[in-house]
């Protein structure tokens, strides 16, 4: 208990020193950003991943077409801990991803991080096509599937393969950015047991400035999962 308690201080003090040290570096024509989000919960493509507050920091590397990643996220009562990398290949409007999402459970747990047996693994391989337009075209639409890990069938003990569609359009109101989206579970899979509408909502975001050089950015959602009856109200703030 007394390390887990000591662990999740580590972590909250990294989370800390992302925030007092984000910034925007020029190294060779690529761009490093380091940041921390305070969520009022954790969710996940119209699924509640946890029902406490979480911090999720987070590095980035990015330059003209390819960015790499670290985004990590962690439950205030340490029951629900994540650690996910990817990268992501992007040309004009249109970026392929591949995300590595390790999901271990509590803090405490005993699973390795460089366990990649399948049936034994806590990592998910998850590919990503997307295509974001412009001002003039402001739409994106995402496809991502599952391609190994844990993502298994109880009931074969196979890959389900799970397929995930969304469909998002943009707007703007006065300094406030609007997000309209509409997530779709293809076939019976992690996502549900039938084809069906799991995540559509509304996101908004703007900044608010603090002391004239720093911003804090404040985000709410409401998300609704039809397939599961649900709806959420999130709030955040990331700095």
């Amino acid at each position: 208990m007394r390390a887990k308690i000591s662990l999740f201080f580590i972590f909250l003090s990294g989370s800390l020193y992302a925030i007092e040290t984000e910034n925007r570096d020029s190294i060779q024509n690529s761009t490093l950003i380091i940041r921390s989000d305070f969520m009022s919960q954790h969710l996940w493509r119209g699924y509640a991943i946890c029902n406490v507050p979480s911090f999720e920091p987070s590095v980035e590397l990015s330059s003209k077409y390819l960015k790499a990643g670290i985004w990590g996220a962690i439950s205030a009562d340490g029951k629900y801990f994540e650690v996910d990398t990817y990268f992501k290949l992007t040309y004009s409007s249109v970026s392929l991803g591949l995300y590595d999402y390790y999901c271990p459970g509590a803090i405490s747990s005993k699973q390795s991080f460089f366990n990649y047996k399948q049936n034994a693994t806590k990592h998910t391989l998850d590919l990503h096509i997307e295509y974001e337009g412009d001002k003039t075209f402001p739409v994106k639409f995402m496809l991502a599937t599952m391609i190994y890990g844990d993502d298994l069938n109880p009931k074969t003990n196979k890959n389900f393969y799970s397929t995930y569609l969304e469909l998002a359009c943009f707007s703007k109101v006065d300094t406030i950015n609007l997000e309209y989206f509409l997530g779709f579970n293809l076939f019976e899979s992690y996502y549900g047991n039938k084809p069906s509408i799991i995540n559509t909502g509304i996101k908004s975001t703007g900044n608010i400035n603090f002391f004239k050089r720093k911003h804090i950015n404040l985000h709410a959602s409401i998300v609704t999962n039809p397939l599961t009856n649900r709806i959420y109200l999130v709030f955040g703030l990331g700095l």
